[in-house]
């Protein structure tokens, strides 16, 4: 009867430290991170709040980049430790090839500075993102466009 007795104390206990779920706020500071001759590196951070005493952690699925409606690629993310009771942000990475990016037919740095200069393209990273905590999963859908100029 002890036993049960601890094992309740123990579960209401997890449940009442994960009572909410971690808020989505947006994805900001989309960025140029870096290019080279044949491709781009672009960072972004999704922003989340943790209101629990407990971590956990958020997995990346299905992220994809868009630019100018195109479906370019994958958002390339590793699993991220969530701190508990504290605003963070989980650091995005994509690496696009010029090649692929729409009204760039030349390829190339070049061909991407002279196709885009003073032109935006509307990126948009969509897709999900996935928090566990104590056997507990949420989901998160992710939707946010912005418009970035790719050239120099």
């Amino acid at each position: 009867m002890k036993q049960f007795a601890v094992l309740l104390i123990i579960i209401s206990t997890l449940t009442s430290c994960v009572s909410k779920k971690i808020e989505y706020q947006n994805v900001e500071n989309i960025n140029i991170l870096s290019l080279d001759e044949q491709e781009i590196t672009l960072s972004a951070d999704a922003i989340f709040k943790n209101p629990n005493i407990l971590g956990g952690k958020v997995i990346p699925e299905d992220l994809i980049v868009f630019i100018d409606d195109k479906e370019i690629t994958t958002v390339k993310s590793k699993e991220f430790k969530v701190p508990a009771v504290k605003e963070f942000a989980i650091p995005l990475e994509v690496t696009i090839p010029f090649n692929k990016i729409p009204g760039n037919k030349n390829g190339g740095l070049l061909g991407a500075v002279l196709g885009s200069f003073n032109k935006t393209h509307k990126v948009t990273f969509k897709g999900q993102l996935n928090y566990k905590v104590a056997g507990f999963k949420s989901t998160y859908i992710i939707n946010h466009t912005e418009d970035l100029k790719l050239g120099l």
